[in-house]
């Protein structure tokens, strides 16, 4: 798919006029799979909202999602982490003096603030999935408005979100520029079980792989994304597909947090082969994965906590 026929581009125009204007702060709402998080920060970068030697910086709460976004931008441009676009998370700094967009951690970002508190290198900031509200990034963001108002009034700030009520963020940041961008819709079908499930007698993960089945045995093609709350539900979950007759012929895969990036990347790379993604919300928000037709949700998550 070419990435121009996303969503986010109907807003291209608005976008870079706003950016260049006076205020310089932009509140942008847009659904999941719209592709804001990887086309806005190209779109500003190429529309020369990025002077020469400075840096646009995406600040995401997950660091699964800052690594696989940088990714997915890096190869969007023909290149790898660590040249135009990188990323800087816990433990892990894929940057050099070629990068032009930094996809960072709140911790990283509030860092960089404490060690550089005049930003000197960056030209925008983007607070992207800001519905998550955490600590770090509401206080980051205070900081950047204030020195915004000081002095960097040529510091550019985007808040964007898919889920976010924006009208406190609004009266907050005036002067503002909002935004919206619609989505693309697709038919969805939504099933319920018909009775709550008893925890002393039921598992969920079994619930979960008997569901699977019957969805992926109802759709010729496709993938089918499996929300878990954490590492160790994953882990039961793939147990018990994995155990099914029915779904040999699929990979299962965990996407979480604490696996290793070789296995995170696979877990979102195309597949000719059928996959079944067991993964946290990460891929609720996040991320956007390729040719998913069956959802199957928990509904259990656990608190989300700062990141760095």
């Amino acid at each position: 798919m070419n990435p121009r026929e996303l969503p986010i581009y109907e807003i291209e125009q608005g976008l870079l006029s706003a950016a260049a204007g006076g205020g310089r702060r932009i509140v942008l709402q847009a659904p999941t799979g719209s592709g804001k998080s990887t086309q806005v920060p190209q779109i500003l970068l190429d529309g020369g909202l990025v002077p020469a030697g400075r840096q646009l910086v995406l600040m995401q709460p997950r660091r699964l999602a800052a690594r696989l976004l940088a990714a997915r931008v890096a190869a969007e441009r023909d290149s790898r982490p660590g040249g135009e676009v990188g990323y800087q998370i816990r433990f892990e700094d894929r940057t050099s003096a070629a990068t032009r967009i930094n996809f960072v951690t709140e911790g990283i970002l509030l860092r960089r603030l404490v060690s550089e508190p005049d930003l000197p290198d960056t030209a925008v900031i983007i607070f992207d999935e800001f519905h998550e509200r955490h600590l770090f990034g509401d206080v980051t963001l205070a900081r950047a408005v204030q020195l915004q108002k000081t002095v960097r009034p040529d510091l550019t700030i985007v808040v964007m979100s898919a889920t976010l009520d924006s009208a406190a963020l609004e009266s907050w940041l005036q002067p503002c520029t909002v935004l919206r961008a619609e989505g693309r819709m697709f038919p969805v079908r939504t099933e319920y079980l018909a009775k709550s499930l008893d925890p002393a007698r039921t598992q969920v993960w079994d619930v979960a792989a008997e569901e699977t089945v019957r969805l992926m045995g109802a759709v010729d093609e496709g993938h089918a994304l499996v929300f878990m709350p954490g590492a160790y539900e994953i882990n039961r979950t793939i147990q018990a597909l994995r155990a099914r007759q029915e779904l040999r012929g699929c990979a299962v895969l965990p996407l979480h947090g604490e696996l290793p990036p070789q296995d995170q990347d696979v877990a979102v790379a195309p597949s000719a082969r059928r996959k079944i993604i067991v993964s946290t919300n990460v891929a609720e928000t996040s991320l956007t994965i390729d040719d998913v037709r069956v959802v199957v949700d928990s509904g259990l998550a656990l608190g989300a906590t700062a990141t760095s």
